[in-house]
């Protein structure tokens, strides 16, 4: 048998120190004001996270408009009939076509 040298009050200040120990204490020291704090942060959380999707959604779409325009652009470049380079009509030699900047 265990005596208690500070008396009953004694135990019931240790008793009490240990009530939130491994039990549902913390989820009731949770008062209206802070879940009411907290819906917010997560009520703010969830409209940054949709229009963060948003905007990803945007930037998806504007690139797949950019992607299809360049797709066109080039198709319509490999239509076009290739020009051949003009021709050199001259008949003096392509020595003098160029310029020599040695002195």
């Amino acid at each position: 048998m265990c005596r208690w040298r500070k008396g009953p009050n004694e135990l019931l200040r240790l008793q009490s120190g240990l009530d939130g120990i491994g039990s549902s204490h913390q989820a009731e020291a949770l008062d209206g004001v802070q879940i009411v704090v907290m819906s917010n942060q997560i009520a703010k959380l969830t409209t940054a996270l949709a229009e963060s999707e948003r905007r990803k959604v945007a930037e998806q779409e504007t690139m797949s408009k950019t992607i299809q325009q360049i797709k066109e652009q080039v198709m319509n470049l490999a239509r076009r009939p290739t020009t051949s380079a003009p021709n050199d009509t001259d008949d003096e030699s392509d020595e003098d076509d160029y310029v020599d900047l040695t002195p």
